[in-house]
């Protein structure tokens, strides 16, 4: 004996996430992209510092940095307004910024890594920066800077 049935297919209710999962699931994928492009610049600033012939220090947040003129001048002081001239490249070389202005020392305009630098500097004296684009100018860049970019900064403390 055989039995069958027959069966109608139920309509099934297209499943929709929340406006919380939604967001929830761009901000995963957008970290997972930040977590490969960090790997990827972190790459790429090795290399650029294993190439330099200068000798350099890598500080905890992932960014490279030498001493290139030394004066032995006690270091800047926060509340210190300094003249600092900063050269801005690209890690391919090209020249993308190059100014000078007043800075009034830990006030907080200036990226990560050129803050943390200045810490270790005095009067006349210029460090490079080689830095990937999290502690530079990170996902949005600037109006001259692209988003993403890992640099090379020359900084100097003018006397």
């Amino acid at each position: 004996a055989t039995l069958l049935v027959a069966c109608q297919p139920q309509p099934q209710k297209a499943r929709h996430l929340s406006q919380e999962q939604e967001l929830d699931s761009v901000l995963l994928a957008q970290m997972e992209f930040n977590t490969h492009m960090a790997e990827a610049a972190d790459k790429v600033c090795l290399a650029w510092v294993q190439a330099d012939s200068l000798k350099y220090a890598m500080d905890e947040l992932g960014f490279w940095y030498t001493k290139t003129i030394k004066k032995g001048n006690e270091v800047v002081e926060k509340g210190q307004e300094i003249a600092l001239h900063v050269q801005i490249s690209e890690v391919n070389g090209e020249l993308l910024s190059d100014v000078k202005h007043q800075y009034v020392v830990g006030n907080g305009e200036l990226p990560t890594a050129i803050r943390r630098t200045l810490k270790m500097m005095g009067q006349g004296e210029q460090m490079q920066i080689v830095t990937p684009w999290y502690a530079a100018y990170g996902v949005e860049g600037t109006s001259i800077i692209k988003p993403y970019s890992n640099l090379i900064i020359l900084l100097t403390i003018e006397e």
